[in-house]
């Protein structure tokens, strides 16, 4: 994500990168170093204390948390910032968007795909409760330009964690279900090409972020698709340029039906279903 990042920034232009290194090693860091373009400059950040009592369940770490945290872990100077979740490729400048006024609006965001709504199943689960519009858009919270002014004068942080702590044995999606119970009506959309799944880039789109959220990672298998590919590409870039992606038939199998029409009409409610499930047998 980060090569990806500098290599698109605009002619002269840098960047600094706050870095929440949770868990991170001193040679994680190297090879993280010696992997960005020159025109990235790395701040290491450590994380804050969270307290006991957050859901988990399925591949989440509490890690996840630390995106209500912003404000806090932050400099304290710093009055907005460009949140990207390392699962993505950034194919655009992102000068453009950093450039954009907030105003008074606690963030900018793109409305989730999957979850158009706050009352979309794995929406807020208590939307009801906090008086929210069955209608309000629900955001993916994989792109945040936050107005970290906003965030701390409104106690962003403390109301998302109770949140969590309210609803933890109804909520789904961790920090994105808690951001969007606080901000709702506090956010303004962005253009769906800055946070595009690649299972819902159009024939001929030119996403200007691709998100590889899910299960379906692009360094778990090889894959066949042009998306896919340009992730390999990048990866060349780093030091993780020798890993092996593993390739197979049923590697092959899941990238088709990632993007099938059949998945998007027909089976997405059982595929719902089973996370449901596996949410039951593994939460904490």
């Amino acid at each position: 994500m980060l090569q990806s990042v500098g290599t698109h920034l605009g002619p002269g232009q840098r960047a600094v990168v706050h870095v929440l290194a949770d868990g991170l090693t001193a040679s994680d860091r190297e090879r993280i170093s010696s992997s960005v373009p020159g025109n990235l400059d790395l701040d290491w950040r450590e994380p804050v204390e969270l307290g006991a009592g957050l859901p988990l369940w399925g591949r989440m770490s509490a890690t996840t948390y630390q995106k209500l945290a912003l404000a806090d872990w932050l400099p304290a100077e710093l009055g907005k910032v460009l949140w990207l979740d390392c699962d993505m490729l950034v194919l655009a400048d992102v000068t453009e968007l950093w450039q954009r006024p907030l105003g008074s609006w606690m963030a900018m965001a793109v409305p989730d795909e999957r979850v158009p709504l706050v009352s979309s199943r794995f929406g807020v689960a208590a939307w009801r409760e906090l008086k929210l519009s069955a209608e309000a858009p629900h955001f993916n919270a994989g792109l945040l330009l936050a107005n970290l002014d906003e965030w701390r004068a409104q106690r962003v942080f403390a109301r998302t964690l109770e949140y969590v702590r309210d609803y933890r044995e109804r909520m789904y999606f961790w920090d994105q279900e808690a951001l969007n119970a606080v901000l709702s009506g506090q956010w303004l959309p962005l253009d769906a090409r800055w946070n595009r799944h690649p299972a819902y880039a159009a024939p001929g789109e030119q996403p200007w972020i691709l998100h590889f959220s899910g299960n379906l990672k692009p360094w778990l298998f090889e894959g066949r698709g042009p998306h896919r590919a340009r992730y390999r590409e990048y990866l060349a870039r780093t030091a993780w340029a020798s890993t092996v992606l593993p390739s197979s038939m049923l590697d092959r199998w899941l990238e088709r039906y990632e993007t099938s029409h059949l998945r998007h009409r027909w089976l997405m409610p059982l595929e719902e279903t089973a996370m449901m499930i596996r949410r039951k047998l593994t939460r904490i």
